[in-house]
């Protein structure tokens, strides 16, 4: 296949509002942990070339990722629709626009306009590298890295993170994980070298985990992927390393159900980097297999999602919260982060519903031979994804926060169980369905090898 990668360094452009919080910091004011980059993948195929960027960043909305993608097909010969741009979703990264969170002032927003140059250059350095490359895959599954964040409480509603086990009114976890750690490389074609032989052109990374270990706290990092990225980099050099974010809206790496603290500050994104890491290095130093992809499809397309309803009592919550923060900050920060979440969420609903009852959010799949990513704006719930790697078979790459950032898309459950993410939600019950049917049906239209088409027959039988 014709493949090429590049990575351009963001976090030393420029000074930015941090996202991912309820506070409001500078990075001036931060203590540097790792570089936040834009990490690019440029696949040459006639019709079906496409680049996707992976940028350090909580967040994109959708109008950012546009602009974003509108620069690198205007310099390259990659239509619009096959430009992909996505968040690690790192949340000590720079912030998203107001709009999004409106706790935070708005101030200087020109930072987005720097960012958002520095991440179309690493798409299009990323084609101009371009070159005939081998592929390689593999999976194991790593579960002491990612846990469900969503407990059921005494009360009958559900709480996000709500401590070790000896937290008080805490019952049970309300669902599972997703522990499949996912990696792709790539070598080129040189001449037998002991120095580089086995030194990959590139890797990227899928798993679901949320890097929220140093969450609130005063650093500049890309959290666990960050350290993914270094060590990586230690061990072969300055390589490019994509980390695409699976469906994580209700994981976690800390463990609550054992130890709150594992996965947790700064010892807990370095163990958790680090364990992910012995891992990728494992299967890449298994796995002698090396394929020339010919095969290679991309699907682009829209569902619709409709919004939920804003009531009398949504408004007046709201209302309180944001009155606390004008006049009481002390008391505003000593809220829950679901009634801050609630109050944000309500007064973005009030801007969508002025444009309509519905949203339609951007869509793609791509297909290399059996290998297939499917990708989406939300924060998906995890078990969304395991019915979709469950019915589409081996080999499915589920990549969330892709071409927008639309925030929390839960189960049917959790919406009567309630808690932080249905409170932050925008869209009806029906969301996540609406999302997967959308891209079973487009990953379906993508065509698959024999063994996922045994696969839909047996998951449906």
């Amino acid at each position: 296949m014709r493949t090429g990668f590049s990575e351009v360094r963001l976090d030393d452009c420029c000074v930015f509002r941090m996202g991912g919080t309820f506070t409001n910091y500078l990075s001036s004011q931060m203590v540097f942990h790792t570089p936040l980059y834009a990490s690019a993948w440029a696949v040459e195929a006639g019709e079906n070339s496409f680049i996707w960027v992976s940028a350090d960043i909580a967040r994109f909305q959708e109008s950012d990722a546009d602009l974003i993608r509108e620069e690198i097909s205007k310099r390259t010969p990659v239509p619009f629709d096959h430009v992909l741009i996505s968040a690690t979703h790192t949340h000590t990264g720079p912030t998203a626009r107001p709009s999004i969170s409106p706790y935070f002032p708005a101030g200087d927003l020109s930072y987005f306009e720097k960012f958002g140059a520095r991440i179309a250059e690493a798409g299009v350095r990323a084609w101009e590298n371009i070159s005939d490359a081998y592929m390689a895959y593999g999976h194991t599954d790593e579960w002491k890295c990612v846990h469900n964040r969503r407990y059921l409480m005494d009360n009958g509603e559900s709480m996000m993170e709500p401590g070790g086990p000896e937290f008080p009114g805490r019952l049970m976890k309300e669902g599972p994980e997703d522990p499949e750690l996912q990696v792709i490389w790539f070598y080129g074609e040189a001449e037998y070298d002991v120095n580089t032989i086995n030194k990959p052109l590139a890797v990227i990374v899928n798993y679901s985990s949320h890097p929220s270990e140093l969450y609130a706290l005063e650093f500049v990092s890309a959290d666990f992927p960050g350290v993914i990225r270094r060590n990586l980099k230690a061990v072969y050099g300055d390589i490019p390393v994509l980390y695409l974010q699976g469906y994580c809206g209700n994981l976690t790496p800390r463990d609550h159900e054992n130890d709150a603290s594992w996965g947790h500050f700064i010892d807990g994104t370095e163990r958790v980097g680090t364990v992910l890491t012995g891992d990728i290095l494992r299967i890449m130093s298994l796995t002698r297999e090396r394929k020339d992809v010919s095969d290679i499809r991309v699907l682009s397309g829209k569902c619709r999602l409709d919004l939920r309803k804003v009531t009398d009592e949504d408004l007046k919550k709201s209302e309180e919260v944001f009155r606390l923060l004008e006049t009481d900050r002390a008391a505003f920060d000593r809220l829950d982060v679901k009634h801050k979440a609630h109050a944000n969420k309500i007064r973005n609903l009030l801007d969508k519903w002025k444009n309509g009852d519905h949203e339609d959010v951007p869509l793609s799949v791509i297909r290399l031979d059996d290998l297939i990513f499917l990708t989406h704006p939300a924060e998906l719930f995890c078990e969304y994804q395991l019915d979709m790697k469950k019915r589409l078979g081996p080999k499915t790459v589920g990549v969330e926060l892709t071409n927008g950032g639309i925030c929390y898309v839960g189960t049917k459950q959790a919406f009567l169980l309630g808690g932080y993410e249905i409170n932050a939600g925008f869209y009806t019950i029906e969301a996540g369905s609406v999302i997967e049917e959308s891209l079973i049906g487009m990953a379906r239209e993508a065509g698959r090898p024999e063994l996922s088409k045994r696969a839909f027959t047996e998951a449906e039988e």
